[in-house]
């Protein structure tokens, strides 16, 4: 089953017309020593993980079965995998992203994984960018013509030859002030707006 939606993806991936917005100049493709974290919407993991492929960056992926299919399609497309989630293997999850991220390497998260609410950041994703002092860049996508699966995420699939526009924001930097419940919350709020476009993206 992986090697057929890996199969069928990068059939998909090949006709896709993608626009890289990155006004900030973050280098997606050549960003091997930054330990960034990169997050986007749990609905946008299939065209975001065929236009990340090959640029050495580490997925967070969960434990379920789902998120093992996943993790497979993913290394397909030689992203390496760290399992774990909210639910399952939270704390050995954080602290591998933790080591990666020390060691400048870069993270992707799907913040509103692997059950919802969608999109709604969770506060993994600000607790590991505060204990690793690593930069929160958000990604967001929009394809001009996309199935829209009927699951939680309304999981999209971009049609083909379909134009997509990647845009990177800012990094956010986590709070220099101690991980409190409210500089965690702060934060995690911050990463919200900044992936839901309520930040006028350059701020």
């Amino acid at each position: 089953m992986d090697f057929l939606i890996w199969f069928i993806g990068t059939l998909l991936g090949a006709t896709w017309r993608v626009t890289i917005n990155d006004p900030h100049r973050l280098r997606l493709f050549d960003d091997r020593t930054t330990g960034r974290i990169y997050c986007f919407w749990h609905a946008h993991l299939l065209p975001l993980a065929f236009i990340f492929r090959n640029t050495g960056k580490t997925a967070l992926a969960s434990a379920s079965k789902d998120g093992r299919l996943a993790a497979s399609i993913a290394r397909r497309w030689k992203h390496e995998i760290i399992f774990g989630s909210s639910s399952r293997g939270g704390n050995s999850a954080m602290r591998e992203c933790i080591r990666v991220l020390k060691e400048r390497h870069c993270v992707i998260i799907t913040p509103d994984g692997p059950r919802g609410p969608r999109e709604e950041v969770k506060a993994g994703v600000a607790q590991i960018a505060m204990v690793a002092s690593a930069p929160v860049v958000a990604i967001r996508l929009h394809a001009d013509r996309a199935w829209r699966l009927r699951s939680w995420d309304r999981f999209m699939i971009p049609k083909p030859f379909a134009r997509i526009t990647v845009t990177l924001c800012n990094p956010l930097s986590p709070p220099p002030d101690a991980q409190s419940d409210e500089s965690v919350e702060r934060f995690r709020k911050s990463i919200n707006e900044r992936l839901s476009g309520n930040d006028a993206l350059a701020s």
